[in-house]
């Protein structure tokens, strides 16, 4: 879970983006991990993209089956920006950040008020079965001590 959690991103690299360039995000990831010799991390990322929340019928079948690395993933992404956020707080920095037009090109398709309720709503889902399955709460999340020495140590590289 630790390797699936630093690596789901990795298809927004320069290097290796153009070998996944025709692949969505997350599975470019898993694609790529595959191919670099790391394909059982795959399924813990592929789920991770919050594009994925919009289409319903995929999310409603991952989430009856993910693992509870994917899911856990899946929800760190929603949570971890540049800094810990709420939910409410890491949907309002998209919608600040990501205006309906932008939102519509990275969906690859129309968000809608009612889509991006929806959006919400499997977040939120999301969010209350990993906590409930950790036993916490939502306000109980925190970065780990050492994460923040870490950030800046990458960010001075």
């Amino acid at each position: 879970m630790e390797a699936a959690a630093l690596l789901h991103d990795v298809d927004k690299l320069p290097a290796v983006r153009p070998s996944v360039a025709d692949m969505a995000h997350g599975a470019g990831s898993a694609e790529w991990l595959a191919r670099s010799g790391y394909p059982e991390l795959g399924e813990a990322i592929v789920g991770h993209p919050v594009t994925r929340l919009a289409d319903g019928r995929w999310f409603d079948r991952w989430f009856a089956g993910a693992s509870s690395e994917a899911l856990i993933v899946a929800y760190a992404d929603k949570r971890a920006g540049q800094k810990l956020e709420s939910m409410a707080e890491r949907f309002a920095s998209w919608e600040h950040r990501y205006p309906p037009e932008v939102r519509a090109e990275k969906a690859r398709g129309s968000w809608t008020p009612e889509t991006l309720a929806a959006v919400r709503r499997r977040a939120e889902a999301l969010e209350a079965r990993v906590c409930d399955f950790l036993g916490i709460e939502p306000s109980d999340v925190r970065r780990l001590e050492w994460s923040g020495r870490a950030l800046r140590l990458a960010r001075d590289a």
